[in-house]
């Protein structure tokens, strides 16, 4: 297991989350894109690392889902980036299968799908929330103005925090098996087997990779959402996907370390580093506006309400139906 290490270090992931947060368009909500917001984004990219060491259970739990083991196969132990499993229980069935578990070979894509599913949920009550703080009843309008207040405070801090784990998701080394020398695999290349972790993801990307040439290589515009809820099994194959494109670099990586690129900081080494740190602000600009738009097709509340229902006044709950007063 990578144990400690800390995926692009906190310069790495400060920078995935703040250009991140710096390429968000206009059409999301403006409390996302308020300079204080930005730099509370930025800063929380590095919390899960720091959380690291808070105790054995929580490192235990936690730390297995900043990376995945994926094999020169493709597969994390049997469990296919292109088909990943429904959840957690049914990856930890194939993975067992294979002599493994989600604990020993990481369950990153879940952190990233899991995350994606929450911040989606957000929006869908901050959605809910800024409708009715205008449209309830006036006796409940200040109760939902503050609700539409809190939620703002939690959206920015999941976002924050789940932005870190779609930031590992573009870390070459957390996605593969050879995360720290090439290891006791075939090696017909003749690639490093000494530890190159931390010093690729932390000094390297500290001292060579900056904002300003990461966000060049941020996309303007992220693609065209669907006009529907999105499914468990859809947002999974998107995370599918991003994971399969990055692990597909470790070879180039491996490659450019022998080449001495990282330790002579050449051009062909800089680009790779700024390339992989776009990459992931890229995915997680893209997964935040995805997460905007398809909140629009979820439910709120307990029984289920329709966000569509609520914004367009065909129901209008109380608090109530949110657990409030």
């Amino acid at each position: 297991m990578p144990g400690t290490a800390l995926a692009w270090g906190a310069t790495g992931h400060r920078e995935i989350n703040g250009d991140a947060a710096r390429a968000l368009p206009d059409g999301v909500p403006a409390f996302l894109r308020t300079p204080a917001a930005l730099s509370e984004i930025e800063a929380l990219g590095p919390e899960p690392d720091r959380l690291k060491g808070a105790g054995d259970s929580w490192d235990r739990d936690d730390d297995p889902g900043h990376f995945a083991d994926v094999g020169d196969d493709g597969t994390i132990f049997g469990a296919r980036l292109d088909a990943l499993p429904a959840n957690m229980g049914a990856y930890a069935k194939i993975l067992a299968a294979m002599g493994s578990d989600p604990y020993r070979a990481g369950y990153l894509p879940y952190s990233i799908a899991d995350g994606w599913e929450q911040v989606r949920q957000d929006f869908a009550y901050y959605r809910a929330f800024a409708y009715l703080a205008d449209h309830a009843a006036p006796a409940a309008r200040a109760t939902f103005a503050a609700e539409r207040d809190l939620r703002e405070d939690l959206t920015l801090r999941d976002i924050g925090y789940w932005g870190h784990f779609v930031g590992d998701g573009s870390q070459p080394l957390h996605v593969s098996v050879h995360y720290n020398g090439w290891g006791e695999y075939p090696n017909p290349n003749g690639y490093t087997t000494a530890h190159i972790h931390s010093a690729f993801e932390s000094q390297f990307v500290r001292e060579h990779v900056s904002p300003q040439a990461v966000a060049q290589l941020v996309p303007a515009a992220p693609p065209a959402p669907p006009s529907a809820l999105l499914t468990q099994a859809q947002i999974l194959a998107f995370t599918g996907d991003y994971l399969r494109a990055t692990a597909a670099h470790v070879p180039e990586l491996y490659a450019i370390e022998k080449k001495g690129g990282f330790t002579g900081a050449t051009p062909e080494a800089v680009a790779f580093a700024t390339a992989r740190v776009a990459d992931g602000a890229t995915e997680l600009r893209n997964l935040i506006v995805l997460a905007w738009d398809n909140s629009q097709y979820a439910s709120v509340g307990y029984p289920a309400i329709s966000v569509r229902d609520i914004t367009t006044g065909a129901v209008t709950p109380d608090p109530s139906a949110f657990g409030g007063d």
